[in-house]
């Protein structure tokens, strides 16, 4: 069931989302409110489970991943078998992504491997244990990404100028375990304090500080954002998988440039396998999802040969790389690292 966002509470997921390690107080500074209010706002959230968790969004390969999307239809269920299946997908070390939805996929799942090789083992698993109920699935690796600013939440229509984008080449970068925990404590609650890490860490300030800094000038920490439950919150996501035709890198540009300006399309997401790019839509009815696809179609019919949306209407888990030491989970007494 929809739950009501007033203007405070779209205001202050807009700003969580551009930055959800922002103190309370620069907050309420952008929204003209109190402190307390936006402290108490943001619990309210949590409790009423519109946000579920703050996370950062990592440039995984130069954390030494490869990440794939597996799209899945899905059939001979059984409630048994349902269960079976997600309690695999969302216990898997190496499945931060799980999405549950209708239409083109009845489940999105991403991979984040350490090499080809490791993703191949994980995927042979997952075939030996439920290929009894896979019907059929497609494939894809993301090669690259950019976010755009959740803009229909604040009625604005403005370019998004940092986009998190990760499409370059990178090369690794050796993270030491204070790096890697540090990330995993930051992938459980983006909003747990510097002072909280360095104490679990028996670490000082002004290390973890540094260090936070350092992942951030580094790339590896692209931006802080928010996991929503956008059913509840009245924009549920429809993650669109687009197969593109005579694309030329001007048309690309526009494309993307299109995407950032709109302001229900909050991801794009450049790809190498059966599908060519995804976009993830927010959209308050199916009537202005059609739209918005009837949109795209018109202005971009030289280059789009298919467009296929899956309307997800639960989301398990959803983050860049894999919590890889999941017993260190502190901070806000209302975070959700899991949906289980």
């Amino acid at each position: 069931m929809d739950e009501k966002l007033d203007l405070i509470d779209r205001k202050i997921l807009y700003y969580l989302d551009s930055n959800s390690r922002a103190p309370y107080t620069i907050i309420a500074k952008k929204i003209k409110t109190s402190p307390q209010v936006v402290k108490y706002r943001i619990e309210s959230l949590y409790k009423r489970g519109i946000l579920l968790y703050c996370w950062p969004m990592i440039e995984y390969r130069a954390a030494g991943y490869f990440f794939n999307l597996y799209f899945i239809k899905l059939h001979n269920m059984n409630e048994q078998r349902e269960k079976e299946f997600y309690d695999y997908v969302n216990n898997h070390g190496y499945i931060p992504i799980v999405m549950r939805g209708e239409g083109y996929a009845d489940v999105i799942l991403a991979i984040c491997a350490k090499n080809i090789f490791h993703l191949n083992e994980i995927v042979k698993d997952l075939n030996t244990k439920f290929s009894d109920i896979f019907l059929e699935y497609t494939t894809a690796t993301a090669i690259g990404f950019s976010r755009f600013n959740r803009n229909y939440l604040v009625d604005k229509h403005e370019f998004t100028k940092q986009t998190a984008y990760t499409g370059a080449e990178v090369e690794k970068i050796n993270l030491d375990e204070i790096d890697r925990k540090i990330l995993s404590m930051l992938n459980f609650n983006a909003r747990v304090s510097i002072v909280d890490i360095s104490k679990t860490l028996k670490s000082t300030v002004d290390i973890v500080r540094s260090r936070i800094k350092k992942l951030q000038k580094l790339g590896i920490i692209q931006c802080y954002t928010v996991l929503m439950d956008h059913v509840k919150a009245g924009f549920p996501r429809y993650r669109t998988v687009i197969k593109l035709v005579n694309l030329t890198g001007e048309r690309e540009k526009e494309f993307v440039a299109y995407c950032n300006m709109h302001p229900n399309i909050i991801h794009h997401l450049k790809m190498l396998g059966a599908w060519d790019c995804l976009i993830d839509i927010e959209v308050d009815s199916r009537e202005n999802l059609r739209r918005i696809l009837m949109e795209i179609k018109y202005k971009f019919s030289d280059i789009i040969q298919r467009i296929e949306p899956t309307y997800i209407y639960h989301i398990d888990q959803f983050r860049d790389i894999p919590i890889e030491h999941p017993k260190i989970s502190i901070g806000e007494k209302y975070q959700r690292p899991f949906l289980f």
